[in-house]
């Protein structure tokens, strides 16, 4: 029940958020192109809706096999190689996620501190910042979820690449 509760929060936030952001954007192109009324607000609240969506969406691309590999060389190896690859390449990635969130909770701290606000809605940066801690979390969470189905896979003739979701 929680996988599937986290699921659902993993898609249905990245979607939101940058559904949200690219109709705010289109609202603003006809405000100001068809109506002759550009908004202040719009341009920064978009921009950061766009980015908090993508920054979800990467627990989600890692979680589909969406994000980028170039396996050339990867697919000359024995199973056993690729196998100590995929936990090598995982491991490193909960490394940066690690330093993602903890850094990522540093700004917001930061900037909370410092009372920092943004020009146009006099909103605080350590809102708009919150997003990086969080995302860095999600994207360990999914890291984990890999290195541990790589783990337990014995090498039984399953994928490694991981197209089957676990979690």
């Amino acid at each position: 029940m929680i996988k599937k509760i986290y699921l659902f929060f993993e898609d249905f936030s990245s979607a939101l958020f940058l559904i949200a952001g690219l109709g705010l954007m289109f609202y603003e192109v006809i405000m100001r192109y068809v109506f002759n009324s550009p908004t202040i607000w719009i341009n920064e609240t978009a921009s950061i809706l766009v980015v908090w969506g993508i920054l979800f969406g990467l627990s989600v691309g890692l979680r589909d096999n969406h994000h980028i590999s170039v396996d050339i060389f990867y697919t000359l190896f024995p199973r056993k190689i690729q196998r100590f690859i995929d936990i090598f390449a995982n491991l490193v990635g909960i490394g940066f996620c690690m330093f993602l969130t903890y850094n990522g909770f540093v700004l917001v701290e930061h900037s909370f501190n410092s009372g920092q606000v943004t020009m146009d809605t006099r909103t605080p940066y350590w809102i708009y910042y919150l997003v990086i801690p969080i995302s860095g979390l999600m994207f360990m969470i999914r890291f984990i979820d890999k290195t541990i189905r790589i783990i337990k896979n014995d090498g039984k003739g399953e994928n490694l690449d991981g197209n089957h979701t676990a979690f």
